[in-house]
Formats: structure tokens, sequence, C-alpha cells
């Protein structure tokens, strides 16, 4: 009880923190929304000039879109303070981090939330709205009670992936370049159907880098779509399960991390 005292203290004071200079939080989260108006744009000008991709509509590409939104938007809310995971352990700061009876890694999550996700639930809402509508999808009981699941599971798979990346700091303390290229460069990926690449590609996006179950297979449940991809019928409802296969290997490889690290002496 005591522990669940000084996480909530932590995320707390996290709040807090990030929301003390507002005019600054207020022009991040307009450079997200702009960031997004410009991804919005150009799949817009795509499909005006196409009409579609890959068989998929503009109402089908939103709803993508939708699911990959609100992942890396709840992702980015609880795992943020990873991405800088290595200066912690460059300027000593986990030594710190070692010494508290808690938890390393649930300290490390709670030290900072990053509340400028409000602009990509915003989006994530605003597509996920647009996407309903224009691709017709008929929200059925089941469909409502499994979007929460869905949703999850990618957070277990953006998160998971996150935190392998992360683990690798403890090796090679910096990574910072692997982050921005997995992380970050990597989401651009499922911004379209995985179908419009080759069949290698998609197997290594699928059972590699599984980040297609993010969005595309499960897109295909919401949307009532015949298959498409690799293995299609068998793979729409696997997400919470690679969410789970994910987020489980990457605790291992944060604790084989943790019995690594050797203080920098900083």
């Amino acid at each position: 009880m005591e522990s669940i005292k000084i996480y909530i203290m932590l995320f707390t004071t996290s709040i807090k923190a990030r929301m003390e200079y507002k005019v600054s939080f207020l022009f991040y989260i307009f450079a997200i929304l702009s960031f997004y108006a410009g991804q919005f744009g150009l799949l817009f000008i795509l499909l005006n000039r196409f009409h579609e991709i890959k068989g998929w509509s503009m109402g089908e590409m939103v709803f993508l879109y939708s699911l990959q939104a609100f992942a890396f938007g709840f992702t980015n809310l609880i795992f943020s303070q990873l991405v800088n995971f290595d200066k912690m352990i460059v300027d000593g700061e986990f030594d710190r981090v070692l010494v508290r009876p808690l938890s390393p890694l649930g300290q490390v999550i709670f030290s900072k939330f990053e509340v400028s996700t409000a602009a990509h639930l915003i989006i994530g809402f605003t597509a996920l709205y647009f996407g309903s509508r224009y691709a017709n999808i008929e929200w059925t009981f089941y469909k409502i009670i499994l979007f929460p699941v869905i949703i999850m599971g990618g957070v277990m798979i953006a998160g998971g992936i996150r935190l392998m990346v992360t683990a690798v700091a403890f090796w090679t303390l910096r990574n910072r370049s692997l982050v921005h290229t997995v992380i970050f460069s990597s989401k651009e990926f499922i911004n379209y159907p995985i179908n419009i690449y080759n069949v290698g590609m998609q197997f290594f996006l699928t059972f590699i880098f599984p980040i297609a179950f993010i969005n595309f297979y499960p897109a295909h449940f919401f949307l009532d779509r015949s298959g498409s991809g690799l293995l299609h019928p068998s793979l729409e409802m696997g997400t919470p399960i690679v969410g789970i296969i994910v987020i489980t290997v990457s605790i291992f490889s944060w604790k084989a991390g943790v019995n690594h690290y050797q203080s920098t002496g900083s």
C-alpha cells in the first residue's frame, strides 16, 4: 500500500511539472496536432488521386490510422520516460533508483507521464469518428467490447518494443539512434495497409517486428473486410496475445539489463 502511495505521488509530481509551463505545453499540443494534420493531408491527397490504396477506401484508411493513434498515444503516456533512459544511466540517476525499495521499472515509468498524449487521443477519436462513418462500420456489442481490448494489446506491443529498446542501453549506454529508428520511424510503416509491401516485409511486420498487429490485422475485424496480408483469418484477433508475448519478453529483457548494469561512476 505504501509503495502505491509513492507511485501516485511520483505521478502527480510529474503531471504538475509538465503543466508548470502552460504556454509551452499548449504549443507542444499544437505541434503534435499539426504533425498529424499533415499526415492526414497527405493521406487525403493520395486517396483523392487514386481513390483507394490496395483496396482500402478513405474511411477504412482513416479507421486504420485511428487504431495506430490510440495505441501510440497511450504508449507515449505510460512509457514516455523510457525514451531518455540512456541519459539516466550516463548521468548516474539510475543508481538512485536502485537503492530505493521499489521496482526500478515502476520508478522509471512513474517519474514522467507525457500529458500531451491528449493531442494523440484527440486525433484518435477524430479519426475513429470519421473512419467509422465513412467506412460504414456497424458497431455491434461485440465490437464495442473488443475495441479497448485491441487498443490495450496494441499498447503492450508498442510499449514492449520500447522497453526492449530501452534495455539495450544497459549494454551500450547510448541507444538514442536506436530509439529514433525503432520507436519513432518504424510506426510510419503502419500508416498504410501492410499489404502494399512485398511478402518479405509483410512477414517481418507480422512475425519478427509485429507492429502490424497494432492496427492492420484487427482493422479487418472491425471493418468486416475479407482476408488480406499473411494468414489474415488466423491473425485478425491476435493483437492481445501478441501484446502479452511482447510485453513479457520485454520485461525479461529489462530484468536481464538490470542484472547486467554496472554504475557509470558519474
